[in-house]
């Protein structure tokens, strides 16, 4: 453990109740996700549940040690439950990786595709207090080449995948009211977390002398550009458990290809 900017709550975090992390991590906003992923794993895992219900699980896969936790969902919860994870990891050369769902801005984009972030349109505040006012947020190209190469083994044969520019919002319902009426350019879709990963990067890299790394694959769940005026996710919920087989098993592929470069 090394602590920096987490409260001092003695040897275990103060959201996460952990008090270790690998630095082969996976991460998503819903703690039955994370759970889902246990079942990837090999024989034994460890599994912790705070009191706030966010579940961390250790284990590993293809012999390779992983973390997966959940954040929470915003920025904001981001900001608390991510350093918590880069502070139990005394590894300095850290992959984390986001495995979240999103709302298409694109009419071409179709329910299950996988986009592997770019850059991210920010339509939040959080990154411009763990960096600066106008801070870009970038993800690392090792990263998101493996998650890309991951992909395109794990997919369904009706998914396909995209990398570009994506936005994150603060704000998930209202937010989509404004989408919907927006010309996007080039951002591909919305969802609400990972411009913040690549800021605490920065900042942990910057101040703590990491080496942390960071990328973002996303499922499409929605397409907000062709809904009307509700969005529709009932096709997303009877296809989610083989849209998650392929992003969970795309996101272990990857955290393994990488650490047999690294090594």
């Amino acid at each position: 453990m090394r602590r920096k900017y987490t409260f001092d709550t003695g040897d275990v975090m103060y959201h996460l109740s952990i008090n270790s992390a690998f630095p082969n991590v996976l991460s998503a906003g819903s703690p039955g996700r994370i759970r889902k992923i246990a079942g990837y794993l090999d024989t034994e895992y460890e599994s912790i549940e705070s009191e706030r219900g966010l579940v961390t699980i250790h284990g590993r896969y293809k012999d390779i040690p992983i973390t997966a936790f959940s954040t929470g969902m915003g920025p904001a919860s981001v900001s608390i439950t991510l350093p918590e994870v880069i502070e139990a990891c005394d590894d300095d050369n850290m992959k984390i990786i986001r495995l979240g769902t999103s709302g298409a801005l694109q009419k071409n984009l179709n329910i299950g595709d996988f986009v592997a972030t770019t850059w991210v349109e920010r339509a939040e505040t959080t990154c411009d207090k763990i960096m600066y006012p106008g801070y870009n947020a970038v993800s690392d190209f090792e990263v998101r080449k493996a998650l890309i190469d991951a992909a395109r083994k794990t997919k369904k044969d009706y998914q396909n995948i995209y990398e570009g520019p994506t936005r994150v919002t603060d704000d998930i319902y209202f937010d989509a009211l404004e989408s919907k009426r927006k010309n996007h350019g080039e951002v591909l879709a919305v969802s609400m977390e990972f411009s913040v990963y690549c800021a605490l990067r920065d900042r942990y890299n910057r101040d703590d002398n990491r080496n942390i790394k960071v990328g973002n694959l996303l499922t499409i769940s929605d397409n907000l550009v062709k809904e009307a005026e509700h969005v529709d996710m009932t096709k997303f919920k009877k296809m989610q458990e083989e849209i998650e087989d392929a992003h969970i098993k795309a996101g272990l592929e990857a955290l393994a290809s990488l650490r047999k470069i690294c090594l």
